[in-house]
C-alpha cells in the first residue's frame, strides 16, 4: 500500500468502521475494496471515494513555503 492508502486504512481502523460497511455503501465487494487500497496509484480521488462513505474527505491545498 502507498502512504495515502495506509493513512486512510489507519483512519478507518481507528474509527472502528468495518470494511464490509464501506464496501456495501460503495456497492463493491470487500475484496474489491482491498484491491483498491493496494493499487499502485491509489490517489486522493480514491481516498475521498472511500472516506465519503463515512462523511469525511481529504482536504489539501498548495501553499507557499
Amino acid at each position: 500500500m502507498n502512504e495515502l492508502a495506509l493513512l486512510v486504512d489507519e483512519y478507518i481502523n481507528n474509527k472502528g468502521i468495518k470494511y464490509n460497511f464501506i464496501a456495501d455503501k460503495l456497492d463493491i465487494s470487500r475484496q474489491a475494496l482491498y484491491q483498491l487500497f493496494r493499487k499502485k496509484n491509489f490517489n486522493i480521488d480514491d481516498a475521498n471515494r472511500i472516506l465519503s462513505v463515512i462523511g469525511y474527505k481529504i482536504d489539501y491545498a498548495i501553499k507557499p513555503l
